[in-house]
């Protein structure tokens, strides 16, 4: 299990890596709608998303209930829980 970062802009998430900064990744022209921290976890149902935290350097909260269903469909992983 690894955490990552990740971005929405424009109802899409964009996913990289902790040592990107979230607002270097956004840049000056997107307006980012949420943004923060994500893990895949795999238990005996399969995988999920989970969404936690915010971005600092965009002042900027995760919607981690919206953020997971769209970071799943994004990585294909089917919503079982």
């Amino acid at each position: 299990m690894s955490l990552r970062k990740y971005i929405v802009v424009k109802g899409r998430p964009i996913l990289f890596p902790t040592d990107l900064i979230h607002a270097e990744v956004a840049g000056k022209q997107n307006e980012v709608e949420s943004a923060g921290f994500f893990v895949i976890i795999k238990d005996k149902k399969g995988k999920r998303v989970v969404c936690i935290g915010e971005s600092s350097s965009l002042s900027i909260a995760s919607k981690p209930e919206r953020d997971q269903k769209l970071i799943a469909s994004y990585l294909g992983i089917a919503e079982e829980h």
